[in-house]
């Protein structure tokens, strides 16, 4: 009759002898990419061996008593330690860092872009601007180009699969005493002061300068509204222009002193938009 002990006996009375894995400390890791933590091995009882379920996701050394684990990608693995009273196991949880965003804000001036670097996205990448007449975004390989439009306040809102982020914009008009917004604004402008007046003497025609640009675009988007029931000269040429043309348009007749600049008409006071 044999007298070995069968190998599940021996398994239940090892910890009953006193015999028990090593232990570890640590038991457990969450760890970012990069990171590197020791874990140490105390109770070894014989020679201590080591394997990892998945070295891309953290890397494990062992020297005995310590073992050394580095962060790798986001992801989990099990490190399994095995001496002669066992095994124990250590899980190791990487996670990626969240999303981040530089600067968090930006102040722009119009017609001025200014740039948003996006750092550790997950999955993919949208921006979007609260308010695409003061601020418009492009979104090309995590860099968000931001486009200053006109004075007022935006809120860039940038996503990726688990994150959101916000960078406050602030536009202020560039203009002022006479000076130039744009090129642009410049140009379309030269079209209005074939009827206006530039300088607000009397033409027949109400003054466009001494308003702001809020004023001006109000005012223009007004005309385009009435177009279609009022086909009338200024209302009908209000519609060839764009929201950015308007814009544009705005900020430059905006940054004009002009002439009795507090508002106006050089045609007696009367306010007619259709002339």
């Amino acid at each position: 009759m044999s007298t070995r002990t069968p190998l599940f006996l021996l398994a239940w009375l090892l910890p009953v002898l006193g015999v028990q894995a090593a232990s570890l400390s640590p038991s457990s890791l969450t760890m970012s990419p990069g990171q590197v933590a020791v874990v140490t091995v105390t109770n070894i009882k014989g020679s201590l061996s080591m394997t990892n379920s998945s070295p891309a996701v953290a890397a494990a050394a062992l020297a005995s008593p310590r073992i050394t684990v580095s962060a790798l990608k986001a992801g989990s693995t099990t490190v399994t330690v095995r001496d002669k009273g066992g095994s124990k196991s250590l899980r190791v949880t990487v996670t990626a860092p969240p999303m981040t965003v530089s600067p968090e804000s930006l102040n722009l001036t119009a017609g001025q872009s200014g740039t948003v670097t996006v750092s550790n996205p997950n999955g993919s990448v949208r921006a979007a601007s609260s308010n695409s007449s003061i601020a418009t975004v492009i979104l090309s390989n995590n860099l968000v180009t931001v486009q200053g439009k006109m004075a007022g306040s935006a809120a860039i809102t940038i996503r990726d699969s688990k994150t959101s982020r916000t960078v406050a914009v602030t536009v202020t008009s560039n203009g002022g005493g006479g000076g130039v917004t744009s090129t642009e604004g410049r140009l379309l402008a030269a079209q209005c002061f074939q009827c206006h007046n530039a300088k607000g003497g009397s033409t027949g025609f109400d003054r466009i300068t001494g308003e702001s640009v809020n004023e001006i675009v109000s005012e223009m988007k007004e005309m385009q509204a009435k177009a279609a029931s009022e086909p009338e000269i200024m209302h009908s040429q209000a519609m060839i222009y764009t929201d950015a043309e308007i814009t544009a348009l705005a900020q430059y007749l905006a940054s004009l002193s002009g002439s009795g600049s507090g508002g106006g008409n050089s045609n007696g006071g009367k306010d007619n938009d259709d002339d």
